[in-house]
């Protein structure tokens, strides 16, 4: 019994260093960028002067704790990268090591960058190439917004499939929609809308009212809602391009997602929310990954983007295509679940509410 608790151990210190290997694609890159200044620039754009503790740790550490903390880390990470460089998988790691390196990968393996004026700024070290892709993310960034309750706060997310629907999560839905008879239809009371903007340190909506229910899916964690006119001048998205066949999964295939990860203790320990989210949470982001799985007979896929709770009903969007693969869902810090979209192409209750697999 002894021997197999140990083994689970030494499996769970591995972990950071397996998942440094897979997601950091270039170590040598990663290390140079994180030279003395490249760390201080890191540790200055992510915890600025004018940057304060939040309310719930104000008293247990200081900002300049935290910075000193990240700026440790982040040099641990560098030595742990080099050393990776020549030994690979051979090499231990101790708990502040492994700490280290979750932190390098989540700030240039596994990014949740910060969306602002409808853009994401220069992407990290590993990820040049959302660069070339930037237009069309842009416009995923533009389709996508946050699903929330007026005077109640956010909910999950969402993203434009039609002119006038919006899809999202079942479980999101359900916290405004009930079941009628053989039907969908607002709760009582309530004033769901989804907000396109949403973004850090900017006080600006673009809201829609969502006016009811077009379908809730009885088998897949899916639902559409149905937006209303809003109030004064707002622009309506372009709908999103839904996937119409499987991707090639004999290689790795480079993701994104875009939503509104929120606070989330039960998965994440509260010091790593602060190291990689600067205690900005609700608010959007582009969050790139790769696709790890496909389960035809589950109809899902498995992602390993940075999600949080509140990035449920984000798209997952292949970056070559351009195209919704998934509606993300739920999952564990090892990896995400989406349903897998383009296998819902002849869906009859998708079909009835107008839902297209093809370019809008």
């Amino acid at each position: 019994m002894r021997h197999n608790v140990s083994m689970s151990a030494t499996q769970q210190g591995r972990e950071p260093l397996h998942r440094a290997l897979r997601t950091l694609r270039d170590l040598s890159k990663v290390r140079e960028a994180l030279h003395p200044e490249g760390v201080e620039a890191l540790v200055a754009t992510h915890f600025p002067p004018s940057w304060r503790v939040p309310t719930s740790v104000v008293g247990k550490v200081t900002a300049d704790a935290l910075r000193d903390e990240l700026r440790d880390l982040l040099a641990t990470g560098a030595q742990v990268l080099a050393r990776l460089e020549h030994s690979r998988e051979d090499t231990p790691l101790s708990e502040t090591e492994q700490t280290a390196l979750e932190t390098v990968v989540a700030f240039f393996g596994r990014p949740a960058l910060a969306i602002r004026n409808g853009s994401f700024g220069a992407p990290p070290v590993g990820w040049e190439m959302l660069e070339q892709h930037r237009e069309h993310i842009e416009r995923t960034i533009d389709a996508t917004g946050r699903i929330e309750l007026a005077g109640s706060g956010m909910l999950g997310t969402g993203f434009l499939v039609t002119d006038e629907l919006v899809m999202t999560n079942r479980h999101v839905a359900q916290h405004f929609c009930r079941r009628a008879t053989d039907k969908w239809v607002l709760r009582l009371g309530v004033v769901p809308r989804v907000d396109w903007l949403g973004e850090h340190q900017r006080d600006a909506q673009a809201t829609f009212p969502i006016q009811g229910v077009a379908a809730v899916h009885a088998v897949h964690d899916l639902a559409l809602l149905r937006l209303g006119a809003p109030k004064g001048a707002v622009l309506r998205p372009a709908p999103l391009r839904l996937a119409t066949q499987a991707p090639d999964a004999t290689d790795s295939r480079a993701l994104y997602c875009v939503g509104y990860p929120m606070k989330d203790h039960s998965r994440t320990p509260p010091e790593v929310l602060l190291r990689i989210f600067e205690d900005a949470f609700g608010v959007k982001r582009l969050q790139p990954g790769e696709l790890l799985s496909l389960d035809p007979a589950r109809q899902q896929l498995s992602h390993d983007c940075s999600t949080l709770g509140g990035s449920s009903g984000s798209p997952i969007v292949e970056l070559e295509t351009h195209a919704v693969l998934g509606l993300h869902f739920g999952g564990t810090r090892q990896e995400n679940h989406a349903v897998a979209l383009w296998q819902l192409a002849d869906d009859p209750l998708l079909s009835r509410a107008g839902v297209r697999f093809t370019t809008p």
